[in-house]
């Protein structure tokens, strides 16, 4: 599945792309793929997430996360703001469910970040996500330096580290947008 997903994207890119950067800045299909430091051991890291602006200004925005054997999925709704000519800041409202073996519990998610181009082809992320789904809260923070390779294909690599449920979660992974 993972090589179909990454043909697609790939194949996507070319066709849809030229130019410096892409156009939109929340509308984008991502795949990540990496290993995640669970409590000492490693395992591996997938998700596929994207965001689709409405015409109105905000942005419906979804992920899919599999840290090893925790799986979370997210859906919700954002918006962002320009701080400057070359950054945003953006927040996100989402409904979380996690299934951890035995364990599913659901809940939301508080996301709030900033994303800034720093020239004409390279552009820096950041984010903390404030997630209140098991007894306790639990939080994360995110970077990304994002390359884009066309106008509308971009490559990353990116830096996760979450609490989730007591559990320490650590992932490194390189990641494939595909913007609109």
């Amino acid at each position: 599945m993972k090589k179909i997903l990454l043909s697609s994207l790939a194949t996507a890119a070319v066709t849809l792309s030229t130019g410096t950067y892409a156009e939109s800045l929340f509308t984008f299909i991502d795949y990540g793929f990496g290993k995640v430091d669970v409590s000492s051991s490693d395992d591996d890291y997938t998700s596929l997430s994207g965001a689709f602006e409405t015409s109105g200004g905000p942005y419906v925005a979804f992920e899919s996360t599999e840290y090893g054997s925790l799986d979370v999925m997210a859906v919700g709704a954002g918006v962002y703001s320009s701080v400057g000519s070359q950054s945003n800041v953006f927040g996100q409202l989402q409904y979380v469910e996690v299934d951890l073996g035995r364990n599913d519990e659901t809940g939301f998610r508080l996301t709030a970040g900033i994303r800034s181009t720093i020239s004409d082809r390279v552009e820096l992320e950041g984010k903390f996500k404030y997630d209140d789904v098991f007894s306790d809260t639990d939080s994360s923070f995110a970077v990304a330096a994002r390359y884009y390779v066309t106008k509308n294909f971009s490559v990353a690599a990116n830096y996760d580290t979450a609490e989730i449920a007591g559990y320490n979660y650590d992932a490194m992974f390189a990641s494939l947008r595909l913007s609109f």
